[in-house]
């Protein structure tokens, strides 16, 4: 009984040391600062388009954050997130997709309501770069 104390302490002691490890991995400084962004959308009829997702893919394939996306209200606006709700993004150059899913019946899997060329990066034709301080974007029109 002896031998399976500290053999059981050494285990606990591993445990507490990766678990303090992945803490620090995780601390708010690894983040990358974040610039406000607002913007909009209209639908094909010009009206705004509620529940559209709007996602900023950056072009710079090395970037090591989440990427931004916002939801828009009933009046077609969003603001981005990228770490915590309405934080922004970093500044930098990139494509957006714009997608809006719901379900057409209760008993049917959601689909998506917008083009599909909105929903792909290489498709979309939306690029944008965002700079240092507050970005209002001009209102993204869905064709």
């Amino acid at each position: 009984m002896s031998r399976s104390v500290p053999g059981f302490l050494r285990g606990a002691v591993v445990v507490f040391l990766a678990s303090s490890a992945l803490f620090v991995g995780c601390s708010r400084n690894d983040r990358i600062a974040t610039t406000q962004v607002a913007g909009s959308v209209l639908g094909q009829d010009g009206k705004p388009l509620e529940r559209a997702i709007v996602i900023f893919h950056p072009t710079d394939t090395s970037a090591k954050f989440p990427k931004p996306r916002g939801t828009t209200d009933a009046e077609g606006k969003f603001q981005l997130s990228t770490y915590d709700t309405s934080d922004g993004a970093p500044v930098g150059k990139y494509k957006v997709t714009i997608e809006q899913w719901f379900r057409d019946n209760p008993d049917q899997a959601p689909t998506n309501h917008l083009p599909p060329n909105l929903a792909s990066e290489s498709s979309s034709g939306i690029e944008i770069q965002l700079t240092k301080g507050p970005n209002v974007l001009g209102p993204f029109k869905v064709r």
